[in-house]
Parts: C-alpha cells; sequence; structure tokens
C-alpha cells in the first residue's frame, strides 16, 4: 500500500504527536486534513506542514460540529483521532467523578462521536487509529481515571474493527513522550522527570512525537492489520 493521494483525517492534528503525524504523512504525498478547536492553531500547525493540509475547525465533543466538518471535507481514506486528556490524572481517592466525566468526554465519547460522524464519508475498506495511552496497559499508582478512558478506548476498538470490517480499526498506545502536554512543568522538574525516566527503559530514552507518528503511519499503510494494540513505550511494560 501506499499513503500517497490518500485523505487522511487528524483530529487533534494541530500539536503534538498528532501535528507529527500529520508532518509524516504529508511528506508521505498524503492529502491531510487537521481539525481542532482553535483556528489560530491550526494555521500555525498548517505552516508545519508539507505537501496538501487543511485545517478544519472542529469541536470533537459537539456531534454538530463534527457533522458539519464531516459536510467540509466530503470523502475520507482513513481517520486519525489523536486527540487528548489529562482531566482525571490523580490519586483515586482525590480524583473526583467530575473529573473523570471530563476526561471522558475529552477523549473516549470525543473518540466515539468523531468516528460515528465520520463514518458516513470513510471509505469501507480505510481505516481507523486512535490513541490511547500506556495507562491502560501498567498499573501505576495515580492513573487509574486515565486507564478507564484508554483502556475504554482499546476495547471499543477491539470491537469496532470486528463489527465495522472491512475497516480496519487500530491503536498505538504511547508511553512517556514529550510533548506539549508537559510544557507547564516547571524546567527542572520535567528535565529529571524525563531523564528518571530514560534510565528505567529498556530502549534507554523516553519517546518523541515522531516515534508515535512513524508508528501512526505503518497502521494506517498496513492493509493486513487490524484490531491490533501497538505499544510504543520504550519497553516501559516490561519495565515496571
Amino acid at each position: 500500500m501506499s499513503l500517497a493521494q490518500q485523505r487522511i483525517l487528524i483530529i487533534g492534528g494541530s500539536n503534538g504527536m498528532g501535528l507529527a503525524a500529520a508532518q509524516r504523512l504529508g511528506c508521505a504525498g498524503a492529502e491531510v486534513f487537521i481539525a481542532g478547536r482553535s483556528q489560530a492553531k491550526l494555521d500555525a500547525a498548517l505552516g508545519q506542514i508539507e505537501g496538501r493540509a487543511t485545517g478544519v475547525v472542529a469541536d470533537f465533543t459537539d456531534a454538530a460540529s463534527l457533522a458539519a466538518a464531516a459536510g467540509r471535507i466530503g470523502r475520507l481514506d482513513h481517520l486519525v483521532l489523536a486527540a487528548s486528556s489529562n482531566a482525571a490524572w490523580g490519586p483515586f481517592a482525590h480524583t473526583s467523578a467530575d473529573a473523570l466525566r471530563q476526561a471522558m468526554e475529552g477523549k473516549l465519547i470525543g473518540y466515539w462521536q468523531s468516528l460515528q460522524a465520520m463514518l458516513p464519508i470513510l471509505r469501507r475498506d480505510g481505516s481507523v487509529v486512535m490513541l490511547s495511552g500506556a495507562a491502560s496497559r501498567t498499573a501505576m499508582p495515580g492513573t487509574a481515571g486515565l486507564a478507564a478512558v484508554n483502556g475504554g478506548i482499546t476495547q471499543m476498538a477491539q470491537t469496532l474493527a470486528k463489527e465495522l470490517a472491512p475497516l480496519r480499526v487500530n491503536v498505538v498506545s504511547p508511553g512517556l513522550v514529550d510533548t506539549p502536554a508537559y510544557d507547564g512543568l516547571p524546567a527542572e522538574a520535567k528535565q529529571g522527570m524525563f531523564a528518571g525516566a530514560a534510565k528505567s527503559l529498556p530502549a534507554g530514552r523516553t519517546g518523541t512525537s515522531e516515534d508515535i507518528a512513524a508508528a501512526i503511519e505503518f497502521l494506517l499503510d498496513n492493509g493486513f492489520t487490524t484490531g491490533a494494540l501497538l505499544d510504543v513505550d520504550g519497553g516501559a511494560r516490561m519495565s515496571l
């Protein structure tokens, strides 16, 4: 297979792993659409993507906004769901049900609504790639909320791989990746966290957005892969 000339929508494509995927797919010759809530962020991201790229303003927590976006796009070969939420991060005893609901709305339900909205314009034998997270694959204290959200995504995707076949549905589960999500930490604390994690990983380093983008490209391009969960975590599951 080749992704050249294929139309790919990345929801959450204006920063982080989604933007890295858009950049990589643009270089592969795909026609890339990136969706997000902020026109300014989309415009900034478009300037970093090679080839044909279009920004689409859409709120993936709003079904009507997604339906309007699908109408503007018209036709798709592949869909990448890369938006994320850290709303339910923290110790279980201090993480409220409201925080969990916010995290569900901001990722699991957002993915659900996005795929429902784009399904009518997706090529029948195209593909979907969803991003989950390492919290659903390893028992890490303080991540029960994230585990619930990302575990739901993993199981949903595997069921949909059968229900929506021949549409392929796959999941990438990133480990610790240096993205703008961590920019709110003090520089010294962030550096220490990443350095400490790198020492514990078999790969000897933490991840980059480009690592995740490469995994997304593989799953989009490989027509014999569906219902797969691809861990891109530097071996974190073996080191905990």
